[in-house]
């Protein structure tokens, strides 16, 4: 999976971001709506590890409670972590 100049250039429009610095870097939220598509999980916490540079090749690996998000060197992006949900 790659996220092209177009596709974040269409996303940032759609959220209204002029930050500069997404020229360069992919928005992390724009990542994690990818990494999420195929889980149902309420509750999670995201570590942004390291920048996702556009047109970046990624990979995600999904396991009982964790995604990963890598490059094509194996180089952990993001990592998203499925929380328990406290129920009453």
């Amino acid at each position: 999976m790659k996220f092209d100049k177009e596709v974040v250039e269409t996303y940032l429009k759609i959220i209204n971001d002029n930050n500069p610095i997404h020229s360069e870097i992919v928005p992390g939220q724009l990542v994690c709506e990818w990494l999420l598509n195929e889980v149902s999980w309420r509750k999670y916490t995201v570590q942004y590890k390291k920048p996702i540079y556009i047109n970046e090749f990624l990979k995600k690996e999904i396991t009982k409670d964790k995604i990963y998000c890598t490059n094509e060197h194996g180089i952990v992006k993001i990592e998203v972590k499925k929380e328990k949900v406290e129920t009453n």
